[in-house]
């Protein structure tokens, strides 16, 4: 089902059937649009009841870390408290840009797995990454 985006710059849509929604960046985009785009995602989300995310990072380029650490420290846990539950965000990333997520996955995510507001994975092709996100429906929401 498509869903009305809040820029030209990512599409939205949400699986009803899988029950996850999906973000695609279109381009490169500016901090602060980044995060005005994120927040309008999550008031979709919550919309939809709707905490498995695939984002498709492939057609941005850029790593922004401000952003990156503004969506796992202050957008999940503000979010987290309204679904009952962590967030799962499965990005979808180019090969290029897979090392570098693994990488950030196992120093930053991987030691505090337990504590943290969301959950999170990195493919680098579309099944990979939603039959994860399909899988983590079927976990406990206490693990």
């Amino acid at each position: 089902m498509q869903l009305l985006s809040p820029s030209p710059l990512v599409d939205l849509s949400y699986r009803p059937d899988l029950h996850i929604l999906v973000m695609r960046w279109l381009n490169t985009v500016e901090e602060a649009e980044a995060k005005r785009i994120y927040q309008a995602v999550e008031v979709t989300a919550e919309d939809q009841e709707c905490r498995f995310w695939l984002i498709d990072a492939r057609r941005r380029p850029s790593f922004n870390a401000t952003v990156t650490q503004w969506v796992f420290e202050e957008l999940a846990p503000n979010v987290v408290g309204r679904f009952g539950g962590p967030l799962h965000f499965s990005y979808l990333v180019s090969p290029e840009h897979l090392a570098g997520a693994q990488e950030f996955l196992r120093t930053h995510v991987t030691p505090h797995r337990a504590a943290l507001p969301y959950r999170l994975h990195y493919a680098t092709d579309e099944g990979t990454a939603t039959q994860w996100l399909v899988q983590a429906q079927t976990v406990p929401t206490a693990q």
